[in-house]
């Protein structure tokens, strides 16, 4: 098993199936895929209505229980309850009908605010703040997303950089990732963005990160297996809506919400940087500039 720096507090029910799920037999793991997919639930299944859920035996849910570490069903349950989520219109079967809105828009506005509210009413602050001062006063940081996810690690990336110094993706064109991986050391921050659909080799990345001493930012959905094992701190973000395609904005807004922290953390020092770069866009030109901008 991975070792990471001393946890401050116990590890949760889904941390403790995340790191167990590689091992785990093939009826423990549809325990395991039953509770992933709906950690609420599990606050109020009883141990039969589990094992139906998934498929399997009693027996075969005691098992799992027992591998995971706790004395019994009841303790995981409680566990459990600290997870549970206020419940969400987001995951209503009804399917989206253009026709049937008011205009063309509407339902979609509806949805993306539903996604966002889903994604921030999960989110731990104090997290976010310490995530802010990891990033604050790392050696250096790196990013790095695949496929849809790209989109937000460069946003993130040159948010970022232009509040500090020492910020790249980590993969960069034409390189190779082992490249990139292999520059990395303890007191470096690596901020990796693992929406839906993810490349088939995405939780070896994350743990070859993982080994190489840096503390590693997971942003991913709750599709993810394995990666956030590794991980020093993980943020669940909502994509799936009733509508067809996966939504990213609670993942932009929560990436945003980061990036404030970032500048409270910052303080002067990013604001010394900022107004370095501020002016040397000035001296090259680089950004239009509106008459009524002057």
């Amino acid at each position: 098993m991975h070792k990471k720096e001393a946890k401050s507090h116990p590890e949760s029910l889904l941390k403790r199936i995340h790191e167990a799920y590689c091992s785990l037999p093939g009826g423990e793991r549809k325990v395991a895929d039953a509770i992933l997919n709906s950690p609420s639930e599990m606050a109020v299944w009883t141990a039969s209505e589990l094992a139906g859920h998934a498929g399997v035996s009693n027996a075969t849910v005691s098992r799992i229980i027992q591998r995971l570490g706790y004395r019994n069903f009841e303790t995981a349950r409680q566990d459990a309850r600290k997870l549970r989520e206020i419940g969400s219109p987001l995951f209503m079967n009804e399917k989206a009908d253009l026709a049937q809105e008011d205009n063309a828009y509407g339902g979609l506005v509806r949805a993306e605010a539903e996604i966002i509210e889903a994604t921030l009413s999960r989110l731990d602050m104090g997290i976010l703040h310490e995530v802010a001062m990891a990033i604050a006063d790392a050696r250096q940081v790196r990013t790095l997303g695949f496929r849809n996810s790209r989109f937000l690690a460069d946003y993130f990336t040159a948010q970022i950089m232009q509040m500090r110094s020492d910020v790249a993706p980590l993969g960069l064109d034409g390189q190779t990732l082992a490249e990139g991986i292999a520059g990395l050391s303890q007191g470096d921050v690596v901020v990796v963005i693992g929406l839906r659909r993810r490349p088939a080799q995405f939780s070896k990345l994350v743990r070859a990160i993982a080994e190489r001493k840096a503390r590693l930012v997971l942003l991913a959905d709750r599709s993810l297996r394995e990666a956030p094992a590794f991980a020093t701190w993980t943020f669940d973000c909502v994509v799936e809506t009733s509508w067809a395609r996966d939504s990213y904005v609670g993942a932009l807004a929560l990436l945003r919400l980061l990036v404030i922290e970032c500048g409270t953390a910052l303080g002067e020092m990013g604001r010394q940087h900022l107004n370095t770069v501020e002016t040397l866009r000035e001296d090259l030109h680089e950004l239009e500039i509106r008459p009524e901008d002057l």
